[in-house]
């Protein structure tokens, strides 16, 4: 389970880098626009390199058992056509939450609410490069990691139920942090299982059980798509691909990105799915005006057999080696 970078000199190197960095304690401190029993509240997380994460968290009154969903716009720059926040998932986000989700919408870095301030004019942190995109999985996302630990451990939701809803670019973002989130070796507070045990380590990742990508970008700068998508294939993640078949980049993608993940058989008809339909629509286009029920709809249903009926009771994320 490795995070594939076109930079790195092999995958294993590449895993081990991404993985040592998601261990930087990501701070959660929030910026709270609310008191702690209201429905949202606006939070600036800060990510191990600094940069401040601003992100929505829709609290779930379903306690510790509360699925999570978390919800990220497309990530093609703030000057890309159409450019989107994260506010664009408000509609997405209450519809889940009065399911009884636990969700987290996102600005990733030089996106949004998340960008330098506007005195600085250094290219390199307004613009965006290659390597804002492994930062965002290997940092950015981390921090969000750690939010949800921390809410998990506070008994506010389940963190083991997580699935991740994106757009554009940042599909193949969230699918490099699925894979090095369950590339992650548990804690050794208990002995290595025998082969068919149960394993009684306290687990440090495996927690995203489903991605959905709207209209995904099959080419991110600075990720293998190839390995990425390679490895994210044998995990225990169901993938969802939805997109338009209009056009000559979007389709494609989308197909080319499905025939990576694909799994074979009517057991998987539910764990790898490709939906291409006929509207000019794409991306977060899907999320508005006359196409938001019927998208959020898809997404709940995808979510609720992938993640909020799962099996996986909630359990402590605290290592017993600390107590």
């Amino acid at each position: 389970m490795q995070l594939c970078l076109t930079e790195c000199r092999g995958l294993r190197m590449a895993a081990a880098s991404l993985i040592a960095v998601g261990m930087l304690t990501a701070s959660a401190t929030a910026q709270v626009s609310s008191s702690r029993k209201a429905q949202s509240e606006s939070k600036i997380l800060t990510a191990a390199d600094g940069w401040p994460i601003h992100v929505t968290y829709y609290t779930s009154r379903s306690g510790k058992e509360a699925p999570v969903a978390v919800l990220i716009a497309g990530a093609e720059g703030t000057e890309a056509k159409k450019s989107r926040t994260r506010r664009v998932w408000d509609e997405t986000a209450k519809f889940l939450q009065r399911s009884g989700y636990a969700v987290v919408t996102v600005d990733l870095r030089k996106h949004g609410d998340s960008v330098a301030p506007a005195e600085v004019t250094n290219a390199a942190l307004t613009k965006l490069g290659p390597q804002d995109y492994v930062l965002m999985a290997s940092l950015d996302l981390e921090a969000v990691k750690a939010m949800l630990l921390e809410e998990h451990q506070a008994e506010n939701l389940n963190v083991r139920k997580m699935g991740i809803v994106t757009a554009g670019s940042s599909s193949l973002v969230a699918a490099a942090f699925a894979v090095a989130d369950w590339g992650k070796a548990p804690y050794p507070d208990a002995p290595t299982p025998l082969a068919g045990a149960p394993d009684m380590r306290t687990p440090r990742g495996q927690d995203v059980r489903a991605l959905m990508m709207l209209s995904p970008e099959a080419n991110v700068r600075g990720i293998n798509t190839l390995g990425i998508m390679g490895t994210l294939r044998n995990l225990e993640v169901a993938v969802y691909i939805f997109a338009s078949r209009n056009g000559r980049d979007e389709p494609r993608n989308a197909e080319r990105l499905f025939k990576l993940v694909r799994l074979r058989g009517e057991d998987f008809q539910e764990k790898r799915k490709l939906t291409l339909v006929s509207e000019k629509a794409s991306g977060e286009d899907f999320l508005e005006d006359s196409y938001t029920a019927q998208t959020n709809k898809l997404i709940k249903d995808f979510l609720d057999a992938n993640v909020k009926e799962l099996e996986q009771p909630w359990q402590s994320r605290k290592s017993r080696l600390t107590e």
